[in-house]
């Protein structure tokens, strides 16, 4: 079994690794570049994981029925398969505002990575082995500026052949397939600090820092039970606000990992003077409301209709008693 702090290793670099322009160098922990980059800071400054090292990581995609996408990603000894939906069925018309957001959920177990193969077993719900074939065919990104170690991604494109089957919660997936066009990228991450040597200034550092006196709200609400948690965070900046919701919890022998993400208007999240109460109304993936309001005794409650379409687990609930850790806030 894979314990939990594996877990969110494993999540944060499939996270940066599934996704297309992710900032190479982001940490273990990070969301998609198309979530503003000023969100970013504030989401590190309340999630943190071990590192995951790597020399490389493999990867292919595959054909999937029903709108969805599926991923296959291999690094260490994690092999992840990664299923993506970017708008989730019956959700068009629940909610308004959206810029941008996905739902994705990740199924992670250990296995053999290496340069020449990829295999790892799902238990019932499925078994990936597959072999490299290069095609010769090379290529780099652009070099960065003050990096340890290598300063650019190469990647080694092919095929990779084999067997991959795999079929989702009640069937919600069902893919098989023996061929796939894939690469082996190297390294795992850039560790370059161009972008990082100092804080932007004028104009810049006031559309990303919201001007002076800006402070970053947050409300933040998890469960807990064994090896299984839900979260769910909200990050508002200046007129934007994120909304973060994680699932995790063990199915056997491997791990699956959920989250979901969207960005829209900060009128998406309403707060009092006194920040004793909220309101927000995330756009798709999520759907309905969640209410938090505290009282001078120290209760607090989470309540409200407000839930999320994963891949494979539609209308998961984000409220409720079972949320015993929740907080509303100002400041980093």
């Amino acid at each position: 079994m894979i314990k939990r702090r594996h877990w969110v290793a494993a999540l944060g670099a499939l996270v940066l690794l599934a996704l297309p322009a992710i900032a190479t160098a982001a940490g273990p922990i990070d969301i998609p570049a198309a979530v503003p980059a000023r969100f970013r800071a504030a989401v590190r400054s309340r999630v943190h994981s071990p590192v995951v090292r790597s020399s490389f990581v493999s990867r292919f995609d595959l054909k999937a029925r029903h709108g969805y996408s599926m991923a296959v990603i291999g690094f260490g000894d994690i092999v992840g398969i990664e299923v993506v939906r970017d708008r989730p069925p019956g959700s068009a018309g629940e909610n308004h505002g959206s810029t941008r957001g996905r739902a994705v959920t990740v199924y992670v177990a250990r296995g053999t990575v290496t340069t020449s193969r990829i295999e790892a077993s799902f238990g019932d719900l499925g078994r990936v082995s597959m072999r490299f074939r290069p095609s010769g065919q090379v290529s780099e990104t652009k070099p960065q500026r003050h990096c340890k170690g290598p300063d650019r991604f190469t990647s080694d494109r092919g095929v990779f052949v084999g067997s991959v089957r795999f079929t989702g919660e009640d069937n919600y997936l069902s893919v098989r397939a023996h061929r796939a066009k894939g690469t082996i990228r190297s390294p795992l991450h850039l560790r370059c600090s161009s972008r990082h040597i100092s804080p932007p200034v004028g104009r810049a550092s006031h559309e990303i820092h919201g001007g002076p006196g800006f402070s970053p709200t947050f409300l933040a609400a998890s469960s807990r039970h064994g090896v299984a948690a839900t979260e769910f965070l909200t990050v508002q900046i200046g007129r934007k606000a994120l909304f973060l919701a994680i699932d995790e919890h063990s199915q056997g022998s491997i791990a699956v990992v959920r989250y979901a993400f969207a960005v829209a208007s900060s009128n998406d999240l309403v707060t009092d003077d006194a920040m004793t109460s909220a309101a927000v109304t995330p756009p798709t993936p999520f759907a309905g409301k969640g209410t938090y309001s505290a009282w001078p005794d120290g209760t607090k409650a989470w309540a409200g209709p407000l839930r999320v379409f994963f891949p494979g687990a539609p209308r998961t609930s984000l409220t409720g008693p079972q949320f015993e850790e929740v907080a509303l806030a100002s400041g980093f």
